[in-house]
C-alpha cells in the first residue's frame, strides 16, 4: 500500500511537472483559490479559517475562494492543476510533492500553543487510540482486530502509522490488522472508534485533544496505547509562480498579527504564524525517502 500510493502521487507530479516548465512569467490571479486537507468534519473547518479568509481578500483586495475538497490528494491534484493557489497541507504530503516537483513553497504554520516563551513552530503526535472501556492496552492486542485510517496521505492518520506497525510487528499494516479502513478525517475516525466501529485508529494528537474540548464528560473514554515522535505542523504552501508582490501581501497577511485573526488561532490552539521553510519538514522528507 505505502509504494502504491508514493508511486500514484509521484506520478500525478512527472505530469503536471512538464506543464509547469513550460509557464512563462509569474501569475497573478484575480481570484486566490484556497484548499485545506480535511481535518473536520462538514463545514467546521472553513467556517474556522473565515477570519484568515476575510484578512487576505482586505488586504490582497481580491476575492478568496475557498475550494471545498474531501482528501488530501484533491488539494494536491488542485496545487498541480494550477486551480488552487495557496493551501494547507500535512508534512508528509507536502514532503512527497518536493521529492520530486519543488513548484510550492512552504512558508508558515502555526505556532507553539504554550502561552509563554519563544514562538517557535508548533509540533504534535501520531496516536494510536482504542476505548477506554476496550481492554485492549497494547498494539499486541491488535492482532487480527480492525484498525481506521484517515486519509492514505495523512502524516500522522496513515504514513507514519504504516512505519510503526511494520517496526513494532515486523508485519504490514494490511497484514497484521483483520480489516483497515479510511475514515477521511481524524474526527470521523475517532467518531467511528467511538460508535464501535472498529477496534483502534490513528489520528493526530492535535485532532484529539480538539474532540475532547468539544465532547461532554458523558462521551466514551479513549486510551491512547502508542505515540509517535513530534511532527512539525502542518505547513501553508503558495504555488512558486506566483507573483512577487502578490506573495508579499500574503505574507503579511499571516505574519502581522491582526487582532482579526486573534478568535481563529484561539480555535486553533495555536499563539500566531511562524515563518517556516523547506528546512524545518527535512526530517519528515528524509523519513519519506526511506519507503
Amino acid at each position: 500500500m505505502i509504494q502504491s500510493i508514493r508511486k500514484l502521487a509521484l506520478g500525478c507530479l512527472v505530469a503536471y511537472g512538464g506543464a509547469a516548465a513550460s509557464a512563462q512569467g509569474c501569475d497573478d490571479p484575480s481570484v486566490i483559490r484556497f484548499a485545506s486537507i480535511p481535518k473536520s468534519a462538514g463545514t467546521e473547518q472553513p467556517q474556522i479559517l473565515r477570519p484568515l479568509m476575510k484578512e487576505l481578500e482586505r488586504v490582497l483586495q481580491k476575492r478568496v475562494e475557498v475550494v471545498r475538497t474531501n482528501s488530501y490528494a484533491a488539494v494536491v491534484e488542485g496545487l498541480q492543476a494550477g486551480n488552487v493557489d495557496l493551501a494547507e497541507l500535512g508534512p508528509a504530503s507536502y514532503a512527497l510533492l518536493m521529492e520530486r516537483n519543488p513548484y510550492v513553497t512552504a512558508f508558515a504554520a502555526l505556532s507553539d500553543r504554550k502561552l509563554g516563551g519563544s514562538l517557535e513552530l508548533g509540533a504534535y503526535r501520531s496516536l494510536l487510540i482504542v476505548r477506554a472501556d476496550s481492554g485492549l492496552k497494547s498494539i499486541k492486542d491488535l492482532k487480527e482486530k480492525s484498525l481506521s485510517l484517515t486519509d492514505p496521505l495523512s502524516t500522522s492518520g496513515a504514513l507514519i502509522p504504516m512505519q510503526a506497525v511494520q517496526k513494532l510487528t515486523g508485519q504490514s499494516i494490511e497484514k497484521y490488522f483483520g480489516r483497515v479502513t479510511y475514515a477521511g478525517s481524524h474526527l470521523r475516525a475517532i467518531e467511528a472508534l467511538q460508535k464501535g466501529l472498529v477496534s483502534a485508529a490513528f489520528v493526530s494528537s492535535a485532532r484529539l485533544d480538539e474532540h475532547r474540548a468539544q465532547k461532554s464528560r458523558s462521551a466514551i473514554e479513549i486510551r491512547v496505547i502508542w505515540e509517535s515522535p513530534l511532527i512539525p505542523n502542518d505547513p501553508f504552501v503558495y504555488r512558486s509562480n506566483l507573483c512577487r508582490p502578490l506573495v508579499e501581501k500574503i505574507r503579511q497577511v499571516f505574519f502581522d498579527a491582526s487582532p482579526a485573526l486573534q478568535p481563529m488561532f484561539e480555535e486553533l490552539g495555536g499563539r500566531r504564524f511562524v515563518p517556516v521553510s523547506d528546512a524545518d519538514y527535512q526530517a519528515v522528507r528524509e523519513l519519506m525517502r526511506t519507503r
